[in-house]
């Protein structure tokens, strides 16, 4: 069978660079996208990160007990420290500056002043050396765990932000699904702080461990699959912890990863 390949930048996570793959049949032909390799995004015109805090607002039942603050990564994923930056919003009439946390983060306030004046968010560092990502975390959720519904909650404010940076026909088809987020056909990673050995999703009695990326260094997550509900744990085994891990990787090696 026919098949077309096409990179499209889409930028989900999150925690870091996102990947997804498409498959999506088109008039007898089986068309295949790839989304690969994308960083996390620069900062955009308060209009279009607004978006973001729409979206949050919209599906917050996904962690209703969550708050987003939005996080400032170096180039390479790395956390960046917030020494010296400065952050603002800023236009032809507006100037409000944006406090950063000991890590990097911040709030996005809501400003109808900052959308009338279309106002930027302005860093003083060049935009190529930095990236953003949103941050949803629900309160008791350990270190070296995830919440699932936290991060399908991320996925949909990076896609309300990122979602006019792909073609109009895929965007088109996104849509009819309710976004990127929901879209059957698509694999999402989602990058974690360190080098992995595993990781496992949890609900109840249930687990399986998920697919790692060649590098270790992310995972698939299954922010679609009506099979996991968003208080599904998701926790990290990392390379560090090797002999901490060492259960996972037996299980690992015996039953195989699985995909979403």
């Amino acid at each position: 069978m026919t098949s077309q390949r096409a990179v499209v930048a889409l930028v989900l996570v999150l925690s870091g660079p996102a990947w997804a793959q498409v498959t999506a049949p088109e008039a007898g032909m089986e068309t295949k996208v790839e989304v690969s390799g994308v960083k996390d995004p620069e900062l955009r015109p308060y209009r279009i990160m607004s978006r973001g805090l729409d979206a949050f607002d919209k599906h917050h039942g996904l962690a209703p007990s969550a708050s987003l603050r939005f996080e400032l990564k170096n180039q390479d994923g790395t956390t960046q420290s917030p020494d010296g930056l400065a952050l603002r919003l800023s236009g032809d009439t507006v100037d409000i500056p944006l406090a950063l946390d000991s890590d990097a983060t911040f709030i996005l306030p809501r400003s109808q002043e900052a959308f009338d004046d279309d106002a930027d968010l302005v860093l003083n560092r060049k935009k190529s050396r930095m990236r953003w990502r949103p941050r949803v975390r629900s309160p008791g959720v350990p270190e070296n765990m995830r919440r699932l519904g936290d991060m399908r909650l991320e996925c949909e404010v990076a896609w309300a932000v990122m979602k006019d940076e792909i073609g109009i026909v895929m965007r088109s088809a996104m849509a009819v699904v309710g976004g990127m987020c929901h879209a059957p056909m698509t694999a999402l990673y989602y990058r974690a702080p360190k080098r992995l050995e595993a990781v496992r999703l949890t609900s109840g009695e249930r687990s399986r461990l998920l697919t790692l990326s060649e590098d270790h260094h992310s995972f698939i997550v299954p922010v679609r699959s009506k099979e996991w509900d968003n208080d599904s744990l998701i926790t990290y085994e990392f390379a560090a912890d090797a002999q901490q891990a060492a259960p996972l990787q037996a299980a690992q090696k015996e039953q195989g990863a699985e995909a979403p």
